[in-house]
């Protein structure tokens, strides 16, 4: 009986070794080992062909710059030019500004004060050298001392107008009436002098409106009036050389130097202001020496040159 069965159990294992010899043979080939899958997939990642690459070429190609550029582009220059062009050759002295295109046709006054003097013959043959008018505020007593150089103020297109006759402060602010007064006789002495009344109906007095004998600003206003009522526009000046303040020199510079850096010190104080009235003594020699200078430079800042009986109303400081 256990024969038997240890007969039929090695049958069993038998039948069961062929069959897998048989299976064996119908593949044709071992079975192979386990495979590592995740090497597989980085191995065929690495070696397989692409149309992208697999790392950044260092500079993309591209139609634009790769970094912006440090400044944007623009239509205008991005700094203003160091000088303005001028019509000035380059060999030419500057003015002390240079030539201002929005000042072309604006007007300034120039005026003389204190006058006429021997020296006034030589400021007329400045401005005709220069084609510029001038207004002189004349004092009665030097017209009748220089009545050919009045007449020749008025000859030549300059205005003839009224500094008072004395120029006496202390006299003619005693009172309106004795301001009038003195305003009425140097009419009749311009009269005389030239031959007819020659005289504009401008004035500016002596010490200016603010000058402390009709209490300056606060006091002149009667004084105004009455002038206006007797037909005279009343005008002081904005700019101006200072030479009949030379006190005012605490730099003790030359005479002629502190006259141009009064004259410019001004001229920026009130360079956009409307009247533009430069006061100048036809009595001082150096003032004469610096007027070219002075009509030079504002010619090349594009003055032109006005009277001012031009003017509608008084100016006063």
């Amino acid at each position: 009986m256990r024969t038997r069965h240890s007969h039929a159990i090695k049958l069993v294992f038998a039948a069961a070794l062929a069959l897998l010899v048989i299976f064996a043979a119908a593949c044709g080939e071992k079975p192979e080992e386990p495979v590592d899958v995740d090497a597989s997939v980085t191995e065929a990642i690495t070696s397989a062909p692409t149309a992208i690459p697999t790392e950044a070429p260092t500079e993309a190609p591209t139609a634009e710059p790769t970094e912006a550029p440090t400044e944007e582009p623009t239509a205008e220059p991005t700094e203003a030019p160091t000088e303005e062009p001028t019509a000035q050759p380059a060999n030419t002295p500057k003015p002390t500004q240079a030539a201002n295109p929005s000042q072309s046709g604006r007007k300034v006054y120039l005026t003389f004060d204190d006058g006429p003097t021997d020296r006034t013959p030589k400021v007329l043959d400045i401005l005709k050298q220069y084609n510029a008018k001038a207004t002189f505020f004349t004092v009665g007593y030097m017209v009748n001392n220089n009545p050919k150089t009045a007449k020749r103020i008025v000859d030549e297109g300059h205005l003839l107008a009224c500094h008072t006759q004395s120029h006496d402060l202390k006299k003619i602010y005693k009172s309106t009436e004795a301001l009038i007064n003195d305003i009425n006789a140097w009419r009749a002495t311009v009269k005389k002098a030239v031959g007819y009344d020659a005289g504009a109906y401008v004035m500016r007095f002596p010490g200016g409106t603010t000058n402390t004998t009709i209490g300056g600003r606060n006091g002149r206003s009667p004084y105004v009036k009455a002038v206006n009522k007797a037909g005279y526009k009343v005008f002081d000046w904005n700019i101006g050389l200072n030479d009949a303040w030379l006190a005012g020199n605490t730099k003790n510079l030359p005479i002629i130097d502190y006259l141009w850096e009064s004259y410019t010190t001004t001229y920026a104080m009130y360079k956009n202001k409307d009247p533009l009235i430069l006061i100048i003594h036809d009595t001082r020699a150096e003032s004469v020496k610096l007027l070219p200078r002075v009509l030079e430079d504002l010619i090349a800042k594009g003055f032109e040159f006005g009277l001012v009986s031009e003017l509608d109303d008084n100016y006063l400081m």
